[in-house]
This record gives structure tokens, C-alpha cells and sequence, in this order.
């Protein structure tokens, strides 16, 4: 375990420096050590190595998720508060970011790899929030018609803006307290268009 993620973190820096393309699996090999043999065990190839960084990050993401799918107790605004405060940091951190610039730079040389991101990432993100919001629907806490295109519109209102920033002033990440208030008001407004009717009272 220790080795394979030696592996992940020297190929992961080693894509973010020299590029994806110009990174031999000699060059990883090298500097974090093992043998050929090794790598192949547990990667495959350099694509396989790039998809087990992706599924690392999409794994870590996703995990804010399940307290609010293991959690009935939980309300929905303090569900997608948490898991969306868990996104933004995760989208926010280095290792993240810098798998998104190995994208942006690499994805017309390796589009099996750009492909590969979405369905990992993106796509998976919206298929597992979209199973809660319909839970919430089923159950009518909420007044959802369509949960895929819910749940993609509420990723997009929590990280659109910051990551684009964030990727082009790598510098500029917001504080804590005003990314908490940025989230809880996306989460809010959200709630405000998804929120269920109220019963009519005789």
C-alpha cells in the first residue's frame, strides 16, 4: 500500500511538472522507486496510473456524500451544506487542482483519458447525488422533477465559479469562513427552487 502510493504521488507532481505525455514510467520509476514489475501490478500502464489518481480524487470527494446517504436523521440543508463544503475544499486543494490543469493541457493528446475523467468524476458525482435528491423527492422533502439535471445544476452552483479561479489565480483560494458562507448560501437557494409545497391548512 505504502508503495502503490508512492507511485501515485510521484506520477501525480511528475504530470502536473512535465506533462502527462513527456512522463516515462522510467522517470516515475526513478524517483519513487519499486520496479517496472510493481507498477505494471498495480497500474497497468501510464493511462492506468492517471485513472487510479482520478479514482483517488473522485473516491475522496464522493466520501462527503455518505454521511448524508447513511443518515436519515440528517436535514437536507445540513446534508448538502456538509457535502458541499466537503467539494469546494476537495476541488480547492492542490492535488485536485492539479489534476484538472493535467486535463486542460493534456486532454486533446489523450482523450481516452479526458473521457475517463468525466465518467469517474463529474458524471459519478451526479449519479450518486442525484440517487439522494430522488430519495428526498420520494419521500417529499423536496419537489424534484428531474434529479440528474438537480444534481448537476447544484454542483455547478457550488464549484463553478471557484474552480475556474481558482485554476487561472492558483493563489487566490478564498478564506474559510468566506467559502462557508458562499456554500450555505448556495445551499439555500438551491433548497428555495427544490423546496416542497407546503399542505394546505383547513
Amino acid at each position: 500500500m505504502a508503495r502503490r502510493q508512492a507511485i501515485l504521488a510521484t506520477a501525480r507532481r511528475l504530470f502536473l511538472d512535465k506533462g502527462f505525455e513527456k512522463t516515462t514510467l522510467s522517470d516515475i520509476i526513478a524517483e519513487a522507486g519499486g520496479s517496472r514489475a510493481t507498477l505494471y501490478e498495480h497500474f497497468g500502464d501510464k493511462e492506468g496510473l492517471f485513472r487510479a489518481i482520478m479514482e483517488e480524487d473522485n473516491a475522496m470527494i464522493l466520501s462527503g456524500l455518505a454521511p448524508a446517504q447513511a443518515d436519515e436523521h440528517l436535514t437536507p440543508e445540513a446534508a448538502l451544506t456538509a457535502f458541499a463544503l466537503h467539494l469546494v475544499k476537495a476541488l480547492l486543494n492542490e492535488e485536485t487542482t492539479g489534476t484538472v490543469r493535467i486535463l486542460i493541457a493534456e486532454g486533446d493528446r489523450v482523450p481516452d483519458i479526458a473521457e475517463a475523467f468525466f465518467r469517474i468524476g463529474p458524471e459519478n458525482a451526479i449519479g450518486r447525488l442525484a440517487d439522494y435528491l430522488k430519495r428526498l423527492s420520494d419521500k417529499g422533502a423536496l419537489r424534484i422533477e428531474d434529479p440528474a439535471a438537480a444534481a448537476q445544476a447544484f454542483l455547478g452552483m457550488v464549484t463553478g465559479n471557484l474552480v475556474i479561479r481558482r485554476l487561472i489565480l492558483p493563489q487566490s483560494a478564498p478564506a474559510i469562513p468566506d467559502l462557508d458562507r458562499y456554500v450555505r448560501q448556495a445551499v439555500r437557494l438551491f433548497l428555495n427552487g427544490a423546496s416542497a409545497p407546503e399542505t394546505p391548512r383547513d
